[in-house]
């Protein structure tokens, strides 16, 4: 592994991922009403699909969550559905309101209700919708809705919520909160958020930074920052596109990364606080992988 510091860029780059949900089919002037694909028998209704995936998410159905089974790239989100990403994975969801993007062991449900909404049950979410009133996510006994970019983090009996962008209104044991960005809260099941806080601060000294650190692939990478608040979240990016491919929870630096691609990618460390809240981004350092 070493570093090259030059103004090259690599020629290799991920190619972005756009996965839609499809549109019905048109009746054709004067011809016959198309017949509509036969639907599974208890599925609930297709509205979005899994634009991202690395490594391994599953899917059950309510209400028994029983029978498992693995989802691929570009397969169509039901209501009724319920995930599990597997202990190192990142799925992102895209609906046509919102993006959701999942962490490893983070389980995540879309119940069949006459009102739609969403659920974190456990783990790492986080909800964008620039400009948009996102649905109603619940946590615990708690429901956060809002438009914008917001972290949560559910564990037993507590969930932490941090507003990266926008506004957000935290609702649990009968009280709301307002978090605006740059703020989060904490909610403790049973109990009304806490006040907002400003966010922790970010981590700094990114190392490698704007110069390049050049990999060949198989060998990891090895990413430094300058500790603060602990434990840390690291994110691996596009180098064009603002999409998590990757991430990582670490307790403290360096973080050995093996990238999985050829490619020139961007790297970012978020930290967290005593309450589990995150902070925004740190500013981004930048890799790349070449062949050997």
């Amino acid at each position: 592994m070493r570093r090259i510091r030059a103004r090259v860029s690599c020629l290799a780059s991920l190619a972005a991922m756009l996965v839609g949900t499809a549109a019905a089919a048109q009746p054709q002037p004067g011809g016959p009403a198309p017949t509509p694909a036969p639907r599974p028998r208890g599925a609930g209704i297709g509205i979005g699909s899994l634009a991202w995936l690395d490594r391994e998410i599953e899917r059950a159905e309510l209400p028994a969550k029983t029978s498992w089974q693995r989802l691929r790239e570009g397969d169509t989100l039901r209501t009724g559905d319920s995930f599990r990403t597997g202990p190192l994975a990142t799925a992102r969801f895209e609906f046509p309101w919102m993006a959701v993007t999942l962490g490893a062991s983070t389980l995540f449900t879309i119940p069949s209700s006459s009102v739609l909404s969403t659920v974190l049950e456990q783990g790492r979410a986080e909800f964008a919708g620039p400009g948009r009133e996102i649905v109603k996510i619940k946590v615990g006994d708690g429901e956060v809705r809002g438009g914008g970019r917001l972290v949560l983090r559910r564990s037993v009996g507590r969930t932490s919520a941090a507003a990266l962008e926008g506004s957000f209104r935290v609702r649990a044991a009968g009280r709301t909160v307002e978090l605006k960005g740059g703020e989060g809260t904490l909610i403790v099941d049973g109990r009304p958020p806490e006040p907002p806080r400003p966010l922790p601060p970010a981590p700094l000294g990114l190392d490698p930074g704007k110069d390049p650190l050049y990999v060949r692939a198989g060998e990891p990478a090895e990413l430094r920052w300058t500790a603060g608040p602990t434990p840390f979240h690291v994110e691996l990016l596009s180098l064009d596109r603002d999409q998590v491919l990757l991430a990582r929870d670490v307790s403290a630096p360096p973080l050995r990364l093996e990238l999985p691609w050829l490619g020139t990618y961007r790297w970012r460390v978020v930290a967290r606080d005593a309450r589990g809240v995150e902070s925004r981004p740190s500013s981004e350092g930048l890799i790349c992988s070449v062949d050997r």
